[in-house]
């Protein structure tokens, strides 16, 4: 380790008599010390940037300025723990790989592991990385983002019949995704089956297509575990803020205008339908399948 007093010099003191400290020939001063007042511990110690409240002080003028190399090693030890902790936001375990949320809905995944706990990358700041993961895949049921940036997932944890599994996420938690098998098979489209030649929806793992039944025995998975899309989206993916247009008409409007704001989706995962709520400026809020809206003209 290198010697701490080999570590910083000092520079020209100001008008004021502070003198910069620089340590590890680092072009700007860590700080600044000075003397001041006639206590036995008169020489004091401020970091830069700090505010003048947050100085301390020392009985001798090489431990004020150590005192500063102190900061800067705790400063460089923090900068670091947030990288490493940044790092993770996009190292998934073995085996699986990072879904965003909104590709869970599209595409349909039943089976996924959410973000259990998110910490702060940096006290000062609100960027989270994942903590913690479930220890076993959740069974979607819906997935719900509100209109103040938080998102709602509801299923079924494994390990008890029933056992249902609630998750409030706000907008940075629910920016982490969840994990899914780094395996995972993706809907295409109707077509025919190339192992079993049969007319079938088809999946795709990889480059392989297959049928729900051989991708399912390829993966080695219950076909109740193959994503499967919304049945209708409609000619837009709705988003909380975006601008709907109703294609129906209401009994009674009490108010509603035809355009609206989105404030509400809802995408069941199990029957695979998507529900748009839209505040069309009325007494109370519309719900509609996703395919009853158009974009505003």
């Amino acid at each position: 380790m290198k010697n701490i007093k080999t570590r910083y010099h000092y520079g020209r003191a100001d008008d004021r008599g502070r003198i910069p400290v620089f340590v590890d020939d680092a072009a700007e001063p860590a700080g600044h010390v000075w003397k001041m007042g006639r206590s036995a511990c008169r020489w004091w110690a401020l970091g830069a940037g700090d505010p003048d409240h947050c100085g301390t002080n020392h009985f001798r003028k090489y431990q004020a300025a150590e005192r500063l190399v102190g900061m800067v090693d705790v400063r460089n030890s923090v900068a670091a723990e947030a990288e490493r902790r940044r790092a993770r936001r996009t190292q998934a375990p073995a085996g699986w790989r990072f879904a965003t949320w909104e590709e869970i809905e599209r595409d349909g995944y039943r089976q996924v592991r959410p973000v259990r706990s998110a910490l702060l990358v940096a006290l000062d700041g609100t960027e989270l990385y994942p903590n913690a993961f479930t220890d076993y895949p959740v069974t979607l049921k819906w997935v719900t983002r509100l209109h103040n940036g938080c998102v709602v997932v509801t299923g079924i944890e494994r390990g008890a019949i029933g056992a249902h599994y609630n998750l409030l996420m706000n907008a940075a938690h629910a920016a982490l995704g969840a994990l899914i098998p780094e395996k995972s098979a993706r809907h295409i489209a109707p077509g025919e089956c190339p192992a079993c030649e049969q007319d079938a929806q088809l999946y795709q793992v990889d480059t392989r297509l297959g049928c729900a039944d051989c991708t399912a025995t390829d993966l080695g998975v219950s076909v109740d575990h193959l994503p499967a899309p919304a049945k209708d989206d409609g000619a837009v993916w709705w988003r909380v803020g975006d601008t709907a247009r109703r294609t129906f008409a209401l009994p009674d409007d009490h108010g509603h205008a035809e355009t609206g704001r989105v404030i509400e989706t809802s995408t069941d995962i199990t029957d695979r339908m998507r529900r748009v709520r839209v505040d069309y400026g009325g007494s109370w809020p519309i719900s509609a399948d996703a395919a009853r809206l158009a974009p505003a003209a």
